[in-house]
């Protein structure tokens, strides 16, 4: 029979076994990299820090590995907090907007403000599209997307929850890549001939994510959907290299 300690707490009967540790989700991970990424936006961590511990969640394996890394940013007793969400609501944007680049690029990023449907055409050139500080609401936002030997980049993480995300895509001889949050859920129904619409996207980490419908044909060319969380650099976040 077990003694009890000084304090009164009973000491563990060494002939029963610990509970084996629990294996971290890619949802926790997620739920404790944004509590590292606000506690950078308020400067409790310098950048420098908070890149050192994004390290460290993405290679948790175990819940209890998550616990120290934001032992000193929130008490103790409390859950990780749940990923900031921008609010969405009704803002004043146009009905539509267009990025060209004819054998040039054209980039968007920052705070910029797409029209309900956004068209992008890259013909023998490049076109990067980022959305994660763009102007979005419960409206939704459509993208029609054209790549003729030419290259396509749309990155929709950091979107906000509850938006949903239509991509009417069409490659010939050309590529068009989708990045999306490990939390968005995707639906992909393109058509490739002599080309591949490819979705290595796997299941979204949450339910109540974003959501991101892909279409359109890929003819001598392809169309993918890939996931990838977000990492802390300089100006705030970079892709997170896997």
């Amino acid at each position: 029979m077990s003694q009890p300690d000084p304090e009164g707490e009973p000491a563990r009967d060494p002939a029963v076994p610990a509970p084996p540790p629990m294996r971290a989700s890619d949802a926790e991970r997620e739920q404790v990299a944004e509590v590292v990424r606000q506690a950078v936006s308020d400067g409790r961590l310098t950048i420098v820090e908070g890149d050192e511990r994004l390290r460290d969640v993405y290679a948790a394996v175990y819940r209890r590995d998550l616990e120290p890394v934001t032992a000193d940013l929130q008490p103790a007793s409390s859950s990780p907090a749940a990923p900031v969400r921008r609010p969405v609501g009704r803002l004043d944007r146009p009905s539509s907007t267009t990025s060209v680049a004819v054998l040039s690029g054209v980039t968007k990023r920052g705070d910029w403000t797409p029209g309900h449907t956004h068209r992008v055409i890259a013909f023998w050139g490049g076109a990067e599209l980022y959305f994660r500080d763009a102007r979005l609401d419960e409206a939704g936002l459509t993208i029609g997307a054209i790549a003729i030997m030419g290259g396509v980049t749309i990155d929709l993480r950091g979107i906000p929850a509850g938006v949903e995300v239509t991509i009417q895509a069409v490659a010939i001889m050309g590529g068009i890549d989708v990045t999306v949050d490990p939390g968005t859920t995707v639906i992909e129904d393109g058509f490739g001939f002599m080309g591949a619409f490819e979705d290595g996207s796997g299941s979204p980490a949450s339910p109540d994510g974003a959501r991101v419908r892909v279409t359109g044909l890929a003819l001598m060319g392809g169309v993918s959907v890939n996931r990838k969380p977000l990492e802390l650099e300089g100006d705030g976040r970079r892709a997170l290299d896997e």
